[in-house]
This record gives C-alpha cells, structure tokens and sequence, in this order.
C-alpha cells in the first residue's frame, strides 16, 4: 500500500500542467459551441478602437475552428452579446469586460460589455491596441488573467505591457487552448 501511494505522488509531481489561460472566469456565451456567432455592437466609440476591437476579432476568427464560434457585427439595434465603447474613463486599466453575472456556468442575460479607456490607451501603438483588445475578447469568451511571458508561451491573458514584446500577433496557442476547452464539452 506504501508504494502504490509513493507511485501516485511521484506521477502528480511529473504530470504536465495545463495552459494557464484554462484558467477561466464563471461565464461563457450561451449556446456557442463550435461554429456559432457572436454578435457585438459598437457604441459610442470612435474609428480608433472600432479597428482595434475589429482587427483582434479578425484575429481570434482566424483561429477558428480552434477557437469557438465567430463574431459577427449586429448591425441593428438590436441587444448584441458583445457592447463594444470607448472613452476617457477615470479608472486604471487600459480596458475593462465586464458582465452581470452568470449563472450555470454562462454569461447572465449571454451579455458581456467591453470599454477602451482612451485616457490611458493614447499613447499605445494601433498593434497594442489590437492586442489589448485580443486581451478584452479573452475575457468576453470568459478567459482569466495568465502570468506566461513570451519564453514560456506568449499569452494575451498575461496583464500588463510585458505581451506585447512577444513575437507576431495573439491570440497564441494557450489563448486559443484555453477558450477551446471551456466551450468543449
């Protein structure tokens, strides 16, 4: 009985531990699974962080089907998953996500709410916008923050400006892997 119990704690000590970006929030979008749209809207925002939320969204798209669904821009007023806005907010963040709540594991009301605070995010270039924006996406698939540095296996979870050292464009695999296996059953 000794060795059996010796054997399991070695084999926990050598077992590989997960992507840090499986590391998630309470919710994800309702009914996503593999292929479905989500849609977003912009409010009040200017051409600025328009491309930058839709260049990362291009981004995350292309990762598809590693990645769950799409994003789709709801062009009516409908009531989108994604509410999308900038502006000169008093808070230190380069961005916010924000939602309601979830329950059951999913986004309440599947809505989620992202702010650029342009304040803080003027003096960054169009590509750190976009990978700020691929962070903000992250959360909205319900990702938490990651501490990966760009030798460990870049991450656009990792908080911070450290990210945006790291070769080519986010989201990279640990991003993908993590928002993958919260939508797959």
């Amino acid at each position: 009985m000794l060795v059996v119990s010796v054997m399991v704690v070695t084999g926990a000590l050598f077992t590989a531990t997960p992507a840090q970006a499986y590391t998630h929030n309470c919710g994800a979008f309702y009914g996503i699974g593999e292929g479905g749209a989500i849609s977003y809207r912009y409010y009040s925002i200017t051409s600025t962080y328009q491309s930058a939320f839709g260049n990362a969204q291009e981004r995350w798209d292309e990762t598809s089907p590693n990645s769950p669904g799409y994003f789709s821009k709801q062009q009516t007023n409908g009531d989108p998953m994604v509410e999308v806005r900038d502006g000169s907010y008093t808070w230190d963040a380069w961005a916010r996500t924000s939602w309601q709540g979830c329950l059951f594991g999913d986004w309440l009301y599947n809505e989620v709410y992202v702010a650029f605070n342009s304040r803080n995010m003027s003096g960054l270039t169009a590509r750190q916008k976009k990978i700020v924006a691929e962070h903000e996406i992250g959360h909205t698939y319900g990702l938490g923050h990651t501490s990966l540095t760009c030798s460990s296996g870049p991450s656009v979870m990792r908080q911070g400006s450290g990210k945006f050292s790291c070769a080519g464009d986010g989201p990279w695999s640990d991003d993908i892997n993590g928002a993958r296996a919260k939508y797959t059953p």
